[in-house]
């Protein structure tokens, strides 16, 4: 059971834009799949809300079972520590849309959309939204399937626009989706940053802040630059992952230091309004019923938010 769940633990968390043509990415799966575990947790504090990862995603026999899958995780910490990465990001971006809802926003763009299931779990409770989910054509065509088998058919209140970052503008394909340059909205830009250059991550801050509404929102996590650059051994789990996903074609290979990442936004016209990392993650998201984190988890990414100004811009 544990070689068949390495390729779970070793990854970190992350929707990889980096595959080759014609893929999907490998990163996608295992993520949702991480997803799917968590999901299953028994304590209700800690469970991941993704209650569709498992349908997007199936886990294997051997990974079905919660306790099976926990022991297997708990054996290597460094290389599992993706695993709580993942369930604290998506608590965290979850109740970005949460706030940005409440606040009025009237879409939601997931770029690098890869298996995320927010526009199909929130579909209920936030009937207003209205969802784009961007990525390769490749995987964007393989959620689809997946969709239609959940769903019976793809929802009206999603549209999907087929993008590659480092070659396309969001200009390009979002309009064309029925996207609305004055709407309030809030973008998510989940483990993207840090598999494409760092002018396409400055293209798509300065999309957002020239064609959205004002007060839009944007999340997007982010790698630090010594991460991928190295040196990586005080980081925790970040040798593992790193490694991991060069073997697998799919390496990192942008960080920055958090003043350069706000410095990115800033020069976007955007104003950054939170930037945390594993500790306050851990603090918010990973301390159980018992007072006790669940675990230890990835370290080196960081998960900063932004917003348009009151009087900006947008045609």
């Amino acid at each position: 059971m544990r070689q068949t769940l390495a390729g779970l633990l070793v990854l970190v968390a992350s929707t990889a834009l980096a595959v080759p043509a014609g893929e999907v990415s490998s990163s996608a799966e295992t993520v949702c799949r991480m997803r799917a575990i968590g999901a299953r947790h028994p304590d209700a504090k800690l469970r991941n809300p993704d209650d569709l990862a498992a349908r997007l995603c199936p886990l294997p026999p051997e990974s079905a079972n919660y306790e099976a899958a926990r022991a297997a995780i708990n054996l290597d910490p460094r290389r599992s520590a993706g695993f709580f990465y993942v369930n604290a990001r998506t608590a965290h971006i979850d109740a970005a849309l949460l706030r940005a809802a409440g606040e009025g926003a009237t879409q939601v763009v997931v770029l690098g959309a890869g298996f995320d299931s927010r526009a199909y779990r929130f579909a209920a409770s936030q009937p207003r939204l209205r969802f784009f989910e961007v990525d390769l054509p490749d995987t964007l065509a393989a959620k689809k399937k997946r969709v239609e088998t959940l769903l019976g058919a793809l929802p009206p209140y999603v549209r999907y626009a087929a993008i590659d970052f480092d070659r396309q503008r969001l200009e390009d394909v979002l309009p064309a989706a029925g996207y609305g340059t004055c709407a309030r909205t809030l973008f998510i830009l989940e483990g993207v940053s840090m598999y494409i250059g760092a002018p396409a991550t400055a293209s798509t801050l300065r999309f957002i802040a020239r064609n959205a509404g004002p007060g839009s929102r944007v999340v997007f996590d982010y790698a630090i630059r010594s991460a991928v650059e190295g040196p990586r051994d005080s980081l925790f789990g970040m040798t593992e992952a790193y490694e991991g996903l060069r073997a697998r074609g799919e390496p990192m290979v942008t960080g920055w230091t958090p003043a350069e990442a706000a410095a990115l936004v800033a020069a976007s016209g955007l104003l950054v309004s939170e930037d945390i990392g594993s500790d306050v993650l851990t603090q918010r998201y990973l301390i159980g019923s018992d007072g006790q984190a669940d675990g230890r988890m990835l370290e080196g990414l960081r998960i900063m938010s932004a917003v348009s100004p009151a009087a900006g811009t947008c045609r």
